[in-house]
């Protein structure tokens, strides 16, 4: 449904170029440390590498690599979808009158620029735009490229430094609850975590994490990648010539470096984590519509880390990466569940790469108005 805009009364938004919104200055990679060390120390079989240690600066740019390969069908697949459907997409949000779009962990905004222009030519009002990301120097970089790319007239570009957590809460604040938003998750990146934290992070975002209260919400724009395709899922997660395979194992690398500056323990940190010692391994989990990355000892590993006893044995799995494919009517039923519903969807025409249009779900109250409506079930 189209809604008409109309000028608020809404108190002003904070003027900086960078907001931090950070409820501590200590972000998730300052204690990156720590969760590698509680990763490993758990229970057999509930072991993990947590996937920051994906994401330094070598880990991306062996990401890159990976995306530039014809395997890798998402990322094609979403970059066929805005180059088709952009300006459908973007008339569809400015059709809601949102005084606010937000892009949830904008990384690189290597789509952004795209997407801002336009809805940019679909505005007749003015928005502010917010890039949303954990790396401060991620951002500030990205958010200067973004100004140089593109001109804008109706569109202020801002950036917020912080976790989705930060963001939702900041969405909530008296000073920004009264404002239209639209949150944008693009990469299918919310697939990464099970369909119950996928669950409360949607919720998140419809109601205050606070109070309850239903978040003013324009509108949520998803990419859920939904290919059911076993034989395509492995060929893009476990690329020919080995690329997905070196970029999962350099969280070994990454952790060795993260945990080696102790000279008592560095001896333990190489034998540990030494790329000698691990195998990859993956797959395609249809009963979750998963595919999941592990890291799996050859041998046998034990040693002493900053005081923590580690203990690995042969063969067992190390849960790492993981990215879910979730079919429409999975997408349906968790939004459901975080009081949203799909009104509209754009399908690459190859695989069932889809970007969702969500709002609100509403029911007619008894006294004839539209209130929002959460399956709880």
């Amino acid at each position: 449904m189209a809604v008409s805009h109309f000028q608020h009364q809404l108190p002003p938004l904070p003027q900086d170029e960078i907001l931090d919104i950070r409820s501590s200055n200590v972000s998730l990679l300052h204690n990156l440390d720590s969760k590698v060390l509680e990763g490993l120390t758990q229970p057999h079989g509930d072991k993990i590498l947590p996937t920051l240690l994906l994401w330094d600066e070598k880990g991306q740019l062996m990401y890159g690599d990976i995306l530039a390969t014809q395997h890798y069908y998402p990322y094609q697949a979403e970059e066929e979808l805005f180059q088709q459907q952009v300006d459908d997409i973007a008339h569809t949000v400015a059709s809601s009158g949102p005084d606010m779009v937000i892009e949830l962990g904008a990384g690189d905004m290597t789509k952004t620029a795209r997407l801002l222009s336009a809805l940019d030519n679909a505005l007749t009002y003015p928005l502010v735009y917010y890039a949303l990301d954990v790396d401060q120097a991620l951002l500030e970089r990205s958010f200067a490229m973004l100004k140089k790319r593109i001109t804008l007239r109706h569109i202020t570009l801002r950036g917020l430094l912080g976790t989705y957590e930060d963001s939702a809460r900041w969405l909530s604040s008296p000073d920004v609850a009264a404002y239209r938003k639209t949150m944008v998750f693009l990469g299918s990146s919310i697939c990464n975590d099970d369909q119950d934290e996928a669950i409360k992070f949607l919720s998140s975002y419809t109601r205050s994490p606070e109070t309850g209260v239903a978040q003013n919400v324009a509108g949520f724009l998803l990419a859920v990648d939904g290919c059911q395709d076993a034989a395509q899922i492995e060929a893009a997660y476990d690329v020919p010539g080995g690329a997905s395979r070196r970029w999962v194992k350099h969280a070994l690398e990454a952790a060795r470096d993260l945990l080696g500056g102790g000279a008592d323990d560095a001896a333990d940190v190489n034998h540990i984590f030494d790329d000698d010692n691990w195998r990859f391994e993956g797959g395609w989990q249809p009963e979750r519509q998963r595919y999941q990355n592990y890291l799996v000892p050859v041998r046998s590993l034990t040693g002493t880390i900053r005081g923590q006893r580690v203990s690995l044995a042969e063969g067992e799995r190390v849960a790492s990466i993981s990215s879910g494919k979730w079919a429409q009517e999975t997408v349906n039923k968790i939004c459901s569940k975080s009081g949203l519903k799909i009104q509209t969807s754009w399908k690459n025409s190859d695989v069932d790469y889809r970007i969702y249009w969500l709002q609100p779900a509403l029911r007619r109250h008894d006294s004839g108005i539209d209130i929002p409506e959460f399956d709880d079930e």
